[in-house]
């Protein structure tokens, strides 16, 4: 199947570059409304589905049990800059669980925020784990863990009983198998599983409407769009596109 070209980059009065892709976009009941390319071919969200991944952390009840904050479930569905307020979060949700910035197993890299690296850079300090832009995300699986009394160590492991919870809640939530044979490793170290787009667009009409979704699930869903509508500099950060649209529409 062709692949429509979607984006063309001009440069003077010529375009220097097309980029071809596919978009699904679905009704409440699973239905087509736009297709445009290969959307049954099997993609990779990867950090699209952080806000699915962060379902079991509220649904459970575990957030409560934590008290974790709106701003700090926020950073759960983030891929953050890097800016103290990010780090300062994360730390503060391992602090709920017990646990430091040692245990993170998203590996290290310099904050996205151009910013955030100069300053780091700047006083002579190498990035933590604490600085990766998924530890909001591991920070949440760290709880997760601990809130099922589970070890947590090698929480990013396929067979960790956090990494089954959340591959079950993405299978129930986009209606598509988790298939071992459709797997990969993600770049903060988690799995990462390929399914059709039209899959995704599924789950995320779920997670926007709560439609198909068990009341407490529902309940969940929407606690995690509040929190990022409330709390728009923990998603991205300063200048980020999702960030601002996200304050600006709310």
């Amino acid at each position: 199947m062709a692949y429509p070209v979607l984006v063309e980059v001009s440069r003077g009065a010529l375009v220097e570059a097309r980029h071809r892709g596919s978009v699904a976009v679905v009704d409440l009941a699973g239905a087509a409304v736009l297709a445009l390319g290969d959307i049954g071919r099997p993609v990779f969200p990867r950090s699209a589905v952080k806000a699915l991944q962060a379902l079991p952390l509220v649904e459970t009840g575990i957030a409560d049990t934590l008290s974790l904050s709106d701003a700090e479930l926020a950073l759960a569905c983030a891929s953050h800059s890097g800016e103290s307020v990010h780090v300062a979060a994360a730390a503060a949700m391992l602090r709920k669980a017990g646990r430091d910035e040692s245990r993170l197993e998203c590996g290290v890299h310099w904050p996205l925020g151009e910013e955030a690296a100069r300053r780091l850079a700047a006083a002579g300090t190498r990035p933590g784990a604490l600085h990766n832009n998924c530890s909001g995300k591991h920070a949440g699986f760290l709880c997760l863990a601990c809130g099922l009394r589970e070890e947590p160590g090698g929480y990013i492991r396929p067979d960790h009983p956090v990494q089954r919870t959340v591959r079950a809640m993405l299978e129930e939530v986009t209606g598509a198998a988790h298939r071992e044979e459709r797997a990969a490793i993600d770049g903060c170290s988690v799995p990462t599983y390929a399914v059709p787009l039209t899959a995704l667009a599924r789950g995320f009409a779920r997670f926007g409407c709560g439609v198909g979704l068990s009341p407490d699930r529902g309940a969940a869903a929407l606690r995690l769009r509040r929190a990022v509508a409330m709390n728009p500099a923990m998603v991205a950060g300063t200048g980020r596109f999702d960030t601002t649209v996200t304050a600006a529409l709310g």
